[in-house]
């Protein structure tokens, strides 16, 4: 909770220095984002947030994990398939101008596949067997270091023209670039929190012999809610919230809520995005 609270934190800053520089970063557009965070919807939002700033005709969403292969975390494409796809996880990602980039120590940053690649490029195996079946002509990438084991790389093609970003949507989407970070980071630190309870849960209700209703408390508890707000949520009274919580402690041997807390911290072993 507390790195969400700084991530959060930062987040607004970064907000109010743009929102004071006077630039017009589209707030109705980006205030949907934020409501979508730790929802399956935030990637599309935020998609549909940067074509303010980049007009593209496909769009793809990549994490990159130290030690695994990228995982696809959304989509918005005309014509690619899931084929192409599993073809660039399975290996074709380590020729990507892109991927290269990020592994030699890449940091937040906007980028055109015509910056990254080299002399000799469209004469590759990459090119030749792999980037020429997705159909993009020219390809821009936003990319974020999230930490030093996670990255994200959010990718944009254009099937019949090469990409032009004025400059000035250049300047304002590379100034805003920290509050993407930030928000990405937090969407992913909350999924991470969720998908750790979700699991703690289910061990525990097996484990303790929980009914699905003391699983629910359990779950409601760790979101900080308190007996009234449990009760009010689940439609029942504030003294069967209590029996509830009683029972629950009886069966985790434990006295305390710090205690019920301290079965939930242990740390998740993969990243989430």
């Amino acid at each position: 909770m507390e790195l969400a609270g700084n991530i959060y934190f930062g987040f607004i800053v970064n907000f109010l220095i743009i929102a004071r520089a006077g630039m017009d970063i589209h707030v109705d557009r980006l205030s949907t984002v934020i409501e979508s965070v730790a929802t399956s919807e935030f990637y599309p939002n935020l998609l549909s947030w940067l074509e303010q700033f980049i007009a593209f005709d496909n769009a793809i969403v990549y994490a990159f994990e130290q030690g695994s292969p990228p995982r696809c975390l959304s989509k918005a494409e005309k014509k690619n398939s899931d084929a192409i796809n599993q073809i660039y996880q399975q290996g074709a990602y380590l020729q990507d101008p892109f991927y290269q980039a990020l592994v030699k120590g890449a940091e937040t940053d906007l980028l055109t596949l015509r910056e990254l690649v080299p002399t000799g490029f469209y004469h590759t195996d990459y090119y030749l067997n792999f980037y020429r079946k997705t159909g993009w002509r020219d390809e821009a990438g936003v990319l974020l270091k999230l930490s030093p084991q996670r990255q994200l790389g959010l990718f944009f093609g254009n099937e019949n023209q090469p990409f032009f970003i004025q400059k000035q949507h250049q300047k304002n989407l590379r100034t805003v670039l920290e509050i993407i970070r930030s928000v990405a980071r937090l969407h992913g630190g909350m999924m991470q929190q969720a998908s750790s309870a979700d699991m703690v849960c289910l061990d525990t209700q097996a484990r303790y012999a929980l009914t699905p209703r003391e699983c629910e408390i359990v779950e409601l508890i760790l979101q900080g809610k308190g007996s009234p707000q449990i009760a009010e949520k689940l439609f029942i009274s504030t003294g069967t919230v209590k029996n509830h919580r009683k029972n629950i402690y009886q069966k985790l041997q434990i006295r305390s809520q710090a205690e019920l807390f301290s079965l939930f911290l242990t740390p998740p072993v993969r990243y989430f995005a």
